[in-house]
């Protein structure tokens, strides 16, 4: 019986001691509160969203590389053909686009001009019909075809009553010459009396309707183009430069870029590879980037305080202090029962809080052992 009562109690000093143990370190002076904790870097993974076969590699494992520095390029062939035609086609888009906002060339608008006033003339020139001077032409045309129709006509006359007493060559040129002043006469008198009459209602409505055209292409080019017209030009220029930087960024994913200081942690492609969309090549943590995680027990909290400046030391160098800031302070305790009874239980109760370190990325590393130093002056 003795024997359990003793293991009992080496037991309950054991758990004792492991206690003091734990807490130990949160144990402060009047003047420092020290926190154990452990370094935390973020962690990143770079990769591209074309993927394509890896063409070049810039960087190695454990190189420090700044913003924007590129670290590994794809080959993108079909993506810089695709960008070349689009950009052809955005040029003769904007040329459209120029030639409907500018519209007709003035010489274009003068051909026009002449065209219709050229048909205006025709028009009113068959509308008004011969000129009389030229129906006089056509009038004395008759009357002088009349006459010597009416002296060919005795003439032959004449003729015929001679005819037992004359050859056959004098009585059929007395005829052809009545004949043909016949003809004359006739062809005299139709143009005489189509000039009187005037151009025909036909070719009026035809001299009218070619002047209607004219006035109408010309109004057409003296207006511009269409509203409508240039908006589609506008839209289809528009729609080819949303496609060039559509093309433009995925010619961007080719470079896998840091978006800040990192530190190349692993590189898992080499040049040649094949890489699918979306995959991480490269696996790095952020340079400027790191804290100190510790947890500051429940009566200590308020002590502790948001963009609280603080020291900080590690094992590598232990008389080098460094500086600190609390960057956050969780608002969910840990390690501790649902609901706390005792103030002694409260030791139990602690709250994780962040301290960033700027140590410009040489000293502290990922799962490093740091103790972080709160000075307590002023502290409630």
């Amino acid at each position: 019986m003795k024997k359990y009562t003793l293991i009992a109690v080496a037991g309950l000093v054991a758990a004792a001691l492991v206690s003091l143990g734990f807490f130990w370190p949160f144990s402060h002076s009047h003047e420092v509160l020290k926190l154990p904790g452990t370094v935390e870097v973020q962690e990143i993974r770079l990769g591209s969203k074309i993927g394509g076969r890896v063409a070049q590699i810039y960087v190695q494992e454990g190189e420090i590389v700044d913003e924007n520095k590129a670290l590994v390029r794809f080959e993108a062939p079909e993506l810089t053909a695709q960008r070349d035609q689009a950009v052809k086609k955005l040029e003769a888009a904007k040329a459209d686009l120029l030639k409907a906002e500018n519209g007709p060339r003035p010489q274009e608008k003068a051909e026009a001009l002449a065209m219709m006033e050229a048909s205006w003339a025709r028009w009113l020139k068959m509308e008004a019909g011969w000129r009389a001077e030229e129906k006089q032409q056509a009038r004395d045309d008759v009357e002088s075809a009349e006459a010597d129709l009416k002296l060919s006509d005795n003439n032959f006359d004449r003729i015929k009553k001679l005819s037992p007493q004359i050859n056959q060559s004098e009585y059929d040129t007395a005829k052809f010459r009545y004949e043909a002043n016949l003809a004359r006469a006739r062809a005299a008198r139709s143009k005489w009396q189509m000039m009187e009459s005037g151009n025909r209602q036909e070719d009026k409505d035809e001299a009218a309707a070619d002047f209607l055209r004219a006035k109408s292409h010309w109004e057409l080019l003296e207006a511009g183009t269409r509203e409508e017209d240039r908006a589609i030009s506008r839209a289809q220029m528009e729609e080819l430069e949303a496609r060039v930087r559509e093309l433009n960024a995925n010619l961007d994913e080719a470079f896998v870029k840091a978006p800040s200081r990192i530190v190349v942690e692993v590189l898992s492609v080499r040049k040649g590879d094949v890489v699918p969309p979306n995959q991480p090549v490269i696996r790095a943590l952020q340079a400027n980037d790191r804290w100190v995680k510790v947890f500051v027990p429940s009566p200590d909290l308020g002590k502790i305080h948001m963009h609280q400046k603080v020291e900080v030391t590690c094992d590598s160098y232990p008389n080098k202090h460094f500086s600190g800031e609390v960057i956050q302070i969780a608002t969910i305790s840990e390690f501790t029962p649902r609901n706390v009874q005792s103030v002694d239980e409260r030791r139990f109760q602690v709250f994780a809080v962040k301290v960033r370190v700027d140590d410009g990325g040489e000293v502290f590393k990922a799962g490093m052992y740091a103790e972080v130093q709160v000075p307590l002056q002023g502290a409630p």
